[in-house]
């Protein structure tokens, strides 16, 4: 297992755009790739490979995530998610 923390650095944060764009991103890989957050006092654990779920999380700009990956490829889907991230997730920073 792998893992990172990460901030959220799009203005929308985790929105419908931004999640089909991380989900999609990662749906490649064979390897299980999640991530943990908190919010209102509430800690959760959101599938990357599910839209719905990563919605649910309602994740923030600015909201730091932490993103595990367990699997065969889990260095490939570890980077390739933190590079969408950092990237602004397909909007400007």
């Amino acid at each position: 297992m792998v893992s990172q923390k990460v901030k959220i650095l799009n203005p929308s944060g985790l929105n419908l755009g931004s999640a089909t764009t991380l989900s999609n991103s990662v749906l490649k890989y064979q390897s299980a790739v999640q991530f943990t957050y908190e919010a209102n006092d509430v800690k959760g654990v959101a599938n990357m490979k599910s839209i719905l779920n990563i919605l649910a999380a309602e994740v923030n700009q600015g909201q730091v995530i932490e993103i595990s990956c367990t699997g065969d490829d889990e260095e490939e889907a570890l980077k390739s998610v933190l590079d969408a991230v950092n990237s602004g997730i397909g909007e400007l920073v």
